[in-house]
């Protein structure tokens, strides 16, 4: 099976285990790497159709019962059941920063600790809901920091999904690096995961000579700058996701990500700005990289 995979990609793991409505599930993981969610996505597209033997997914899937299982190693029994976490949620991220402690942690070299933290909530909340719902990861050696349970663990993340408010907006100011203001809007929450193949970054860049002293456009300016900017997002449609623009010094820059295999949904975008001379550029960003100060 390991050669068979990497003849898709090297770097693609595999996994089998109880299926949800076959037997057994057969799972590809990109193991977190946004590049191969992609290669993942397109091996499950392939697949055949699930029947009562097998199932396939491109992502680990939640385990059932997972915490009454013991792992073995290096000789060593670990009990998952003894795991337990510091929770620090970010309402505003929709995410929890967790440290992970386990009794048996002080006793391993290395990284090992962290290996078995993200195993274990791989099994627990699934392959793309740790990427969904958890920030940093960190491993603990200190009972006192680290004091609830994995019931406890999902039950915070159960609050921040009914929390959670689509294609909301956060805005951001700052200054350039000439010291110029700059104000940002950035959607909220701004997860790759939600998009796994929306791996195609596209810049577009609107001028504007109607500005106020700080740089930043009159409200003649800014009404124009809104109309252009819903005409760009609606040519692409389900094909393209505005995610950010920034504003500064005369510029607003749009930034929309779309399928890389999809030529329509990033040429609509660059057909929709050409008219209104705005300059476009593109870079592949899996995973959203290029917006992450904005996340």
């Amino acid at each position: 099976m390991t050669q068979q995979l990497a003849n898709v990609h090297p770097d693609l793991a595999w996994d089998t285990g109880r299926g949800h409505r076959s037997d057994h599930l057969l799972v590809v993981s990109a193991e977190g790497d946004a590049a191969l969610r992609r290669v993942a996505a397109q091996w499950l597209r392939a697949a055949p159709s699930a029947d009562e033997v097998w199932d396939f997914a491109s992502a680990r899937q939640p385990v059932p019962g997972v915490t009454e299982n013991v792992l073995d190693i290096n000789g060593t029994k670990f009990p998952l059941r003894d795991i337990r976490f510091g929770l620090n949620a970010h309402d505003q991220r929709e995410c929890i920063d967790l440290e992970v402690y386990h009794p048996l942690f002080g006793q391993m070299l290395g990284d090992e600790p962290l290996r078995v933290s993200f195993l274990f909530l791989d099994w627990l909340l699934g392959e793309d809901g740790v990427e969904r719902w958890v920030g940093a990861i960190n491993t603990t050696t200190s009972a006192d920091v680290a004091t609830a349970t994995a019931t406890d663990l999902i039950e915070a993340i159960n609050r921040l999904t009914t929390q959670t408010q689509p294609d909301q907006w956060a805005f951001l100011q700052g200054t350039t690096s000439a010291g110029e203001r700059m104000v940002v809007m950035a959607r909220r929450p701004l997860r790759w995961i939600d998009y796994p193949l929306f791996d195609l970054h596209t810049e577009v860049s609107l001028t504007y000579t109607d500005q106020r002293e700080d740089g930043l456009p009159t409200e003649t300016a800014l009404n124009r700058l809104r109309q252009i900017e819903d005409d760009i997002t609606a040519a692409p449609g389900p094909r393209g996701i505005l995610l950010a623009h920034e504003t500064a010094t005369g510029t607003r820059v749009l930034h929309y990500y779309t399928d890389s295999d999809d030529q329509n949904g990033h040429a609509a975008i660059e057909a929709a700005a050409r008219p209104v001379g705005a300059a476009t550029a593109q870079a592949l960003d899996p995973g959203w990289k290029d917006l992450r100060q904005y996340s």
